[in-house]
This record gives structure tokens, sequence and C-alpha cells, in this order.
């Protein structure tokens, strides 16, 4: 197979801005070729990065060398758990521990200014665990050819002008696959200038858009996005705001693109394949799966293929066909639940009740399904200040079926939410225990 271009951008061209500094292209393929100079001969790369332009140079320079890089959770004990099966790896992070072995101290663009490197398309870049949100992480071999047709793909499918220069700020870590391919590799193919600072806290978040004196796009999740509702000073200048890891209220939806002006481009995908469907919230309910895709639909189950994948992969969540293109998203088979001889799914009625003015965050759940007595009715535990049970309940029987209504409703600071905004079975079930009386 052909070699491919690990960065197809003009040298001169700016690839990521650290606070004041424009790095370009040149500069960041001189830190990748510095950078893979340091790593050892090993088969496998852990990369624990913190700063997301070093994560970056340190990922293609293991590609670079053939090095695959290893995409685990960095909770304990999955962490640990994932890297078990794998031998002859190496530990690099740009901060000192007693279990790394390469600590990289880069000054990003002071490597001077030289061409790509290329990979052949044959190459496993990467290997990405599931989140375990839903039980123990699995792993998923991204060969280079499959994350390069990727990157194009997403490239296509952004909003706005093709060829319009603008910022890109994420929330989201680049080791989770939404992250890796929308903040990591899409800058290497289309004109965005990836933003290095703090890019977490929503006055960080605001502060990196508006360093930006051109148009810019976040990516982000619903729960980094409801809390940046509270900006007393939004940025101005978001084009378009990316959201993934989990569906998006109506409410959120409509306070987001009135609060940064920018509309919202919605991302489906999974950790087998990768993005996979988008759709505009503001203005669709259904989704459209990329054009690059096989799409089989049978009584409400997708297939996906596509020559990179080694086999079709069956989505774990069910879909209403509408018509030739179009699909609803109805939910995982396991998020269908049962009241009063009622049916309906579990993530839209989250979806309702984050829509509840006053709800910052929550979680309903089926108490049997923790090992707590089974009351026949459903719980949850929400985070809004200066609400009770009962403004969260007459709110929601406007628009739930009474029979839904959660009766216990458990007030907490926070939920234990991931850095990508997901709650792992485990530790809801923990705080679900914690909670209960």
């Amino acid at each position: 197979m052909s070699q491919i271009p690990l960065v197809e951008r003009e040298p001169q061209a700016a690839f990521a801005r650290a606070g004041d500094r424009i790095i370009t292209v040149g500069q960041f393929c001189a830190d990748i070729n510095a950078v893979a100079e340091t790593l050892p001969d090993t088969r496998y790369l852990v990369n624990l990065c913190q700063e997301r332009y070093t994560f970056t140079a340190c990922f293609f320079a293991a590609l670079a060398r053939g090095i695959t890089n290893l995409l685990p959770s960095r909770r304990e004990p999955e962490f640990a758990q994932n890297l078990d099966a794998y031998e002859d790896l190496c530990v690099a992070s740009d901060k000192e521990a007693d279990d790394v072995d390469v600590c990289l101290n880069l000054n990003p663009g002071s490597n001077g200014s030289s061409t790509a490197p290329a990979q052949s398309g044959e190459t496993l870049a990467a290997v990405a665990f599931t989140s375990g949100s839903t039980g123990e992480p699995q792993a998923h071999a991204k060969s280079w050819e499959m994350l390069d047709t990727w990157r194009r793909v997403h490239w296509r499918y952004l909003p706005g002008e093709p060829q319009e220069e603008r910022g890109l700020v994420a929330t989201v870590p680049s080791w989770h696959m939404y992250g890796l391919e929308w903040a990591m590799l899409l800058p290497t193919v289309a004109p965005l200038t990836l933003h290095c600072g703090p890019d977490f806290y929503p006055q960080d978040v605001a502060t990196a858009l508006t360093s930006f004196r051109k148009p810019s796009v976040l990516v982000s999740t619903p729960v980094h996005l409801r809390a940046m509702r509270k900006l007393p000073s939004p940025p101005a200048n978001v084009s378009t705001v990316l959201s993934a890891t989990a569906p998006l209220d109506d409410t959120l939806t409509r306070e987001i693109e009135n609060t940064l002006s920018a509309e919202i481009f919605e991302i489906y995908g999974c950790s087998e394949v990768g993005s996979l469907a988008s759709r505009f919230p503001g203005q669709e309910i259904a989704w459209e799966f990329f054009d690059c895709f096989d799409v089989a639909y049978d009584e409400g189950a997708v297939t996906i293929n596509h020559r990179t994948l080694p086999e079709p992969v069956t989505l774990a969540d069910q879909f209403k066909q509408l018509d030739a293109a179009r699909y609803e998203l109805e939910g995982r088979n396991t998020d269908i639940i049962k009241v009063g001889g009622k049916r309906e799914s579990l993530a839209r009625l989250n979806n309702l009740l984050l829509g509840v003015d006053g709800v910052e965050d929550g979680v309903l759940y089926d108490p049997a399904s923790y090992g707590l007595a089974d009351s026949g009715r459903l719980a949850a535990l929400v985070v809004a200040p200066g609400l009770n049970a009962s403004d969260i309940r007459t709110a929601l029987a406007r628009e739930m079926d009474v029979a839904f209504l959660p009766r216990p409703i458990r007030f907490v600071d926070a939920l234990p939410r991931d850095r990508t905004s997901k709650l792992r079975m485990a530790d809801l079930a923990s705080m679900i225990a914690s909670e209960s009386p």
C-alpha cells in the first residue's frame, strides 16, 4: 500500500495557536520528527500527554515510527486492565512520573520547519477502547488508512466553506475517538488552527474562542455546553458548535444557538467505527449516515460496513428508518424500559429531565436495575440548585406520561461524569447506593 502523508497542508499555513504564538504546519511537522527521534524501539505507545499540542505531536511521532498508539481510558482500574494484554509498550507523557518511560518537554514550534512524514495505510495507527460506560472496555484497531479516510470525510461534512480558515477549540480529550477525529485529525487536512491552551472550564473555553479573531469551531459535549449557558460574556465569533457523546435536548440546543449565535452540528458515533452520522438538531430530529458507509437496516438494527473495517459493525442503538437516508434514534437495546405496562426510551426521558429549566444535570434510572427494591417507578439524581422535587415533577408532567415521573428525586452536587461527559454504570451505581436510604 502507498505511503500516506501524516499532514496534508501547506507548510506556511497556521496549524496551532499557543498563547500569542502561531505554529505553522511546517513547524508542527518538525516537532513530529523531533519527538519521533526520542521514542524507543517499541511496538506500542501509551500517550498520556495532557497538553493537546504535545499529545498530537506524540501521536503522529509514534505513527511516523510505525508504533501503535494505545488509547485507553484514563480511569483506574480500567487503565491498567486495558493494557494487560499488551507487551513491549512504552509510556510517554509531558509530566514526570514513576511509570513514565519518555517525558516530553516540548516547546511548540521550536524545532524549525520540515516536510510531513508519511506512513503506509496498512500500519496499525491506534487501538481505541470503548468507554466502559455500559460494561468492560473493548479494544478496536484503527489502521492509518481508516483514520486518513475519516479525516477527509469529516472535512467534507464540517459546516461552512471547506477552504475557510477558522480556529478550533475543543473541550474533549484527544484520546477519546470523538476528540481524536475532530480535534486532532481534522486540522491535519482542513484549514483549522488548533487552540493549545486551557479549554475545559466555561471561561477558559470563552477565552480560547475569543483569542481567534477569525470565526471558530467549538468541539464539545452536552454537559460542557450546558455549563456555558452561564457565561456572563459569551464569545461572538463562533461559527459552528459540534456536539457528541449524548443526544442534545431541544431546550439546550435553542439556548446554545442563541447564546453563541452559532448553528449546532451534532455527531453520532461509536468506538468500533468512529463518527458515523450527523444532523442539525435545531432543524431536524433525524440522522443521516455519512455517505462513505454502506448502511443495512433490519427491524430497528443498523449495520455499518466500509472497506477499511475488518468486518461489518451492528450498532448498539435502535433506529427507526424514516426514508432512504434519514433515521430516528430510538435508544440502545438495553435502554427501553417498561413501567405500568408502558414502554419508553430512558434516553428520551433523560433528555426531558435535562430540558427542565433550572436543571443543570441529572439522570433517571430504574432502582431495580441497581439492586434496590422494585417500587415500580423510576428514580432520579438531579443537580438543580433552587428547585425542589415538586418543581421538577410538575415540569416533567407536561412532557411525559405520569407513569414515568421519578419518585424519589434526590439532589446531588454533581454527577460522576468523566472527561467526555459520560456516566459509567459502575460510578452511577456507587452514587445511587450512597444516596439511597
